[in-house]
């Protein structure tokens, strides 16, 4: 089963929250900007994932983490402004992107770079209005496929993220989305996307 949970990094990091979910020494936290996304996932995974340690995260070359214990669900986090996003899967790796949905000015520039030259002229070709949504959610997708993939963003301008390239390496997507945000998941099986919010209490 594939749960999807969304949250508010202020809150989740916030101390009534980290003293409740993280009872263990947090002396690992980082220090400055990314010290309070880090504590909202851990408390995410900590109430989401409760028999697992998170003391024994490891991470692949790219710096995707995963439980050390085998047979452990599979998780995948991101965070976009105030709003973090977890996915957990029972049964195989996956990957997630939410991204605020905000002006780009430099978008078609980026499409050139990370997405193939057809999907470009594809965004290109739409209405105005509908160019930007388009770029966000092909964004997205792309970020949760590589996710899923344990691989980098780097790697994103050579992603075939078309139905029939993504159906052929058996994986499957979903998306999101609400007048604010961007959400996509990428898991290696069908699945329903069914998203819950944690508050932290």
């Amino acid at each position: 089963m594939l749960r999807l949970i969304e949250g508010e990094i202020s809150r989740l990091s916030a101390p009534e929250a980290v003293a409740r979910w993280l009872p263990v020494d947090i002396a690992a936290a980082p220090e400055g900007p990314r010290r309070q996304s880090w504590l909202a996932g851990r408390v995410m995974l900590a109430a989401n994932c409760p028999s697992e340690s998170l003391q024994a995260l490891t991470y692949n070359q790219h710096g995707k983490p995963t439980f050390a214990r085998p047979g452990a669900p599979h998780f995948n986090m991101s965070h976009s402004g105030d709003r973090i996003v977890l996915a957990v899967d029972d049964r195989a790796p996956v990957g997630v992107d939410i991204e605020i949905l905000r002006p780009r000015r430099a978008w078609q520039r980026i499409a050139a770079d990370y997405f193939c030259e057809e999907e470009s002229h594809r965004l290109a070709a739409l209405p105005q209005a509908e160019q930007l949504l388009a770029f966000w959610r092909s964004w997205t997708l792309r970020e949760a496929v590589l996710k899923q993939r344990g691989g980098s963003v780097w790697q994103m301008a050579a992603l075939d993220v078309s139905p029939d390239a993504l159906s052929q390496q058996n994986l499957f997507t979903g998306w999101h989305q609400s007048t604010t945000a961007m959400i996509a998941v990428c898991a290696a099986h069908p699945f329903d996307l069914n998203l819950s919010v944690m508050t932290g209490d």
